[in-house]
């Protein structure tokens, strides 16, 4: 859950950049996180990687996730719904 300061910095974002330009910016991002997961294991060197890249793209993303909800005005309770039943598909896929 955002605080009431984060909600601010990041509708301060949105409008200081753009719904678009932060839309793209959310797919770099993303990009990004994928990037550095790959990394994280370099079968070229034979061993793993600091998962603190990872940690920070993660990060990243989260940020730009909330930008996104503030863009799009996601209702939480859709959102939460959806999740439920993504983690509810999920747990009979493995039948826990």
């Amino acid at each position: 859950m955002m605080s009431g300061d984060e909600k601010v910095i990041l509708a301060a974002a949105v409008e200081r950049y753009g719904e678009g330009a932060q839309l793209v910016k959310c797919c770099e991002e993303l990009s990004e996180l994928a990037h550095a997961i790959c990394k994280r294991f370099d079968v070229s060197v034979g061993y793993e990687r600091d998962g603190e890249e990872v940690v920070e793209e993660i990060a990243d993303v989260e940020i730009m996730l909330e930008q996104l909800r503030v863009i799009l005005r996601v209702d939480p309770e859709m959102e939460q719904r959806w999740r439920e039943r993504k983690l509810n598909r999920l747990r009979r896929r493995l039948g826990v």
